[in-house]
């Protein structure tokens, strides 16, 4: 080997030795390929928020969602969406103004959200429950407004609740949709202005409720989808049946003769009244009413009977002949009491629900067979019902049997299904 290769050699040797002691000393021993990073994705932070919300750890999912929401790379639909979902998560643990701060970050996101009818609806939900009244009113207020058209000018406005209209036809409206014996009670202008008073009170507990998302309360909804169904159902039978209901005067007459001991007035007396809570105070109260005091005096003054003690124990109805008009059971003892003393009498101290009642007669009226015509309107409700509850088994059978359906009462009856 010449003088020129042997030095070649050397330095080859000694810059390979160079390299090896440069590895030992930056690593700490020989010099090896880095090891691979591995990095915390947005999808484990967005697995991690949903396994902490399905076990309820809801503060946890919040903060867990929040980080998502702030790092990770979201088109604008994704990012109202997980907004969406933080917000309801704040709503859901009662911090309601956190909760809108992310409803608004929802609308700013996505303005054409798909769920923007509900983000209205927790929007006002929440200015609502934080005490933002006049702020939900508001908000309220644009939402149902929206393709909402005015009535005619003209019409008088009785009333106006956060710039909605209540017209005078709505008054009407509500009055005349009341069976006629309830109807009847706001004919005066007093009472429709207290009618009106009631209207526009429910008007805003109605708005609260709407404001609360009570309409969305599954209880609330499964009653009023029931409600819906038989309203459904009774405007089909009415259709149904409209047509085939005729009364005749001489049906009604007939009807009424076949069903006289349903017509009969019974006897009846009208009385006024002591109740006493022992039978030692009974007796002693009779004592002082033999003594010559006056009953309505002492009913007065020592009855326990809180409706009629004021007014001197009158009790204002008739109380007929084996029926418990008073209301304090042990009819049979009661009435035979009643009717076998005479008029201005007082009766002996009669044990009823617990109690001991005195009873003065007032007042006797006998049985009484009325004529058609005094008990004409009740004759042909009857009629009329009677004839309906035909006609509407006649279609319950007509529709069961035109329809492919199978029903087993043995579920309820406990017999075997032939």
């Amino acid at each position: 080997m010449n003088r020129s290769a042997l030095i070649l050699s050397c330095v080859s040797v000694l810059l390979a030795l160079g390299v090896v002691f440069l590895g030992y000393k930056l690593g700490g021993g020989p010099l090896q390929q880095p090891a691979a990073q591995t990095s915390w994705s947005a999808e484990n932070q967005r697995t991690l928020a949903n396994k902490l919300k399905s076990q309820g750890l809801t503060n946890e999912a919040i903060e867990a969602y929040e980080h998502y929401a702030l790092t990770a790379q979201l088109d604008p639909k994704q990012l109202a969406n997980v907004s969406y979902a933080i917000g309801k998560l704040y709503m859901d643990s009662g911090q309601y103004e956190k909760a809108l701060g992310w409803f608004y970050r929802t609308e700013i996101a996505d303005p054409q959200t798909p769920l923007k009818a509900e983000l209205g609806s927790k929007v006002i939900n929440c200015l609502e429950r934080s005490g933002k009244y006049n702020a939900a009113e508001y908000a309220l207020g644009r939402r149902t407004s929206i393709n909402k058209t005015d009535r005619k000018t003209g019409t008088q406005v009785v009333a106006e609740v956060a710039g909605e209209k209540i017209y005078i036809e709505d008054i009407h409206e509500a009055i005349d949709s009341m069976p006629e014996w309830m109807r009847k009670q706001f004919e005066s202008r007093e009472r429709k202005a207290e009618f009106l008073r009631k209207y526009v009170a429910d008007e805003l507990l109605h708005r609260k409720a709407i404001k609360l998302e009570f309409d969305k309360d599954p209880a609330v909804r499964k009653q009023m989808k029931k409600v819906e169904r038989e309203m459904l159902v009774n405007k089909v039978v009415e259709q149904e049946l409209k047509d085939k209901i005729t009364i005749e005067k001489a049906d009604l007459q007939n009807y009424f003769k076949a069903h006289q001991d349903r017509y009969l007035q019974k006897a009846a007396v009208k009385v006024s009244l002591i109740k006493a809570g022992l039978k030692e105070v009974a007796d002693k109260i009779m004592e002082e009413l033999s003594g010559g005091k006056d009953f309505h005096d002492m009913a007065r003054s020592i009855s326990l009977d809180n409706a009629t003690a004021a007014n001197g124990g009158r009790y204002t109805r008739w109380v007929r002949k084996g029926e418990d008009d008073l209301g304090i059971g042990n009819v049979k003892k009661v009435s035979e009491a009643l009717f076998a003393a005479e008029t201005g009498t007082i009766t002996q101290p009669i044990e009823a629900g617990g109690y001991y009642y005195i009873f003065k007669i007032d007042k006797k009226r006998a049985a009484k067979m009325p004529s058609f015509q005094e008990v004409a309107e009740r004759v042909q409700n009857d009629y009329y019902m009677e004839k309906l509850k035909a006609a509407y088994q006649k279609l319950l059978d007509q529709i069961l049997s035109s329809s492919e359906v199978k029903i087993h009462p043995e579920v309820f009856t406990g017999e075997t299904s032939s």
